[in-house]
């Protein structure tokens, strides 16, 4: 069960300062990578969750602006980093932004991270390991505890994970002198605390909310919210202009997920399939199939954009060409004008034009008279 509370402004306040980038001031060690959703912390909630994990606590905390909306979250951390529980504790601070992402950690006043011997971390190691935790496809990931130090210098050796000597193939990934560390901090930020993060974003998710997400930089961060948007959040007038924004050649990921974002009830709208349609003839080949793709999920086909796509069919070819006319087929398109446009298509050069145009008609039974002689003058010219 969750339980949540408000913190006042000054709190709220504090955290602003911290959502600043890496820094370090007098006694207060603390790294932080450069907020991206443009939201200023108001309040902050506590959600309590059973982690399973050695963390010290379940408590969750969620910054919320003054309209509701998530700016990030942190966790408190306390535990142990060795084997035999005789090393230093790890006190530490973690933060998530809203989709989820590592934004930063920071150390209680007075405390500070060590190494081997219990050496204290120099600050080009704070900046390194930051930059290792902002790392979601580090190999970490894929490592065990064990794999991290070799078994024959813990066992010569009698020392811990910290002191003794650490794996080449995970050197890379870790900061030096500090293998479990790293390598914990890593799972935690990484871990059953990243999975309740986006819990509790998804379920604050709102059209407002979605566009605040989606003017970040960083192409995580919309791609995230163009994913979460179908099903689950209404397509207002603003969001649909910013989904429609995204679909253009430099960005194809972006429009990809842009596209896919619309689903069969907003695709009820002839205003919206004219807009989605508007941006075919300046796409590539690639997004091209993709709207074409999505007017299948349509529950009915717009006029105008039939028509368009039909006269496209004339500088079409392959898979493009295939997927207007299944298209056509799905939306049992027989009406006179598109069957002429298509017919003509009989008479091209393009003996896969032609054949595609040719199937079409035969299974389309359009019933025109000029259609009809069309399509027996390419049956008889090609029975031969």
């Amino acid at each position: 069960m969750r339980s949540g509370h408000k913190v006042g402004l000054l709190n709220a306040v504090f955290i602003l300062l911290l959502l600043l980038p890496a820094h370090r001031k007098q006694d207060r060690i603390r790294y932080f990578n450069a907020p991206t959703i443009p939201l200023k912390p108001d309040t902050v909630q506590a959600f309590v969750s059973h982690f399973k994990d050695d963390a010290g606590n379940d408590t969750l905390f969620q910054t919320r602006s003054k309209e509701g909306y998530p700016v990030s979250y942190f966790r408190k951390i306390k535990t142990s980093v060795c084997f035999d529980n005789k090393c230093r504790l790890l006190d530490i601070v973690l933060y998530w932004n809203v989709t989820g992402r590592y934004l930063g950690f920071e150390l209680p006043e007075g405390e500070f991270l060590s190494k081997t011997e219990h050496e204290p971390f120099k600050p080009e190691e704070y900046g390194r390991l930051n930059e290792l935790l902002a790392d979601p496809f580090s190999p970490l990931a894929n490592f065990s505890y064990e794999e991290l130090v070799p078994k024959a210098d813990l066992a010569a050796s009698g020392l811990d994970a910290v002191s003794s000597a650490t794996s080449k193939n995970v050197l890379d990934y870790v900061v030096e002198g500090a293998v479990y560390t790293t390598y914990k901090m890593w799972h935690f930020v990484y871990g059953a605390t990243q999975k309740e993060v986006v819990s509790l974003t998804e379920k604050r998710l709102s059209p407002g909310f979605v566009l605040k997400i989606l003017e970040s930089p960083d192409s995580g961060d919309k791609i995230w919210a163009l994913n979460h948007i179908r099903g689950r959040v209404e397509l207002t007038s603003g969001l649909r202009n910013t989904l429609l924004s995204f679909i253009d050649n430099n960005r194809f990921n972006l429009a990809e997920r842009a596209i896919n974002a619309l689903s069969p009830d907003e695709l009820k709208s002839d205003s919206l399939q004219l807009r989605l349609f508007e941006k075919f003839p300046q796409t590539n080949y690639a997004l091209k199939n993709l709207i074409v793709t999505k007017f299948k999920e349509a529950p009915h086909l717009n006029p105008q954009v039939k028509t368009a796509l039909a006269r496209a069919l004339k500088s079409a070819n392959g898979e493009l060409l295939s997927n207007i006319l299944d298209l056509f087929k799905l939306h049992r398109v027989t009406d006179r004008e598109t069957g002429r446009i298509i017919a003509d298509l009989l008479q091209s050069p393009n003996n896969f034009l032609s054949q595609k145009a040719f199937i079409y008609l035969k299974s389309a039974n359009i019933d025109d008279k000029t259609v009809v002689k069309q399509l027996n003058d390419y049956k008889a010219k090609h029975t031969l």
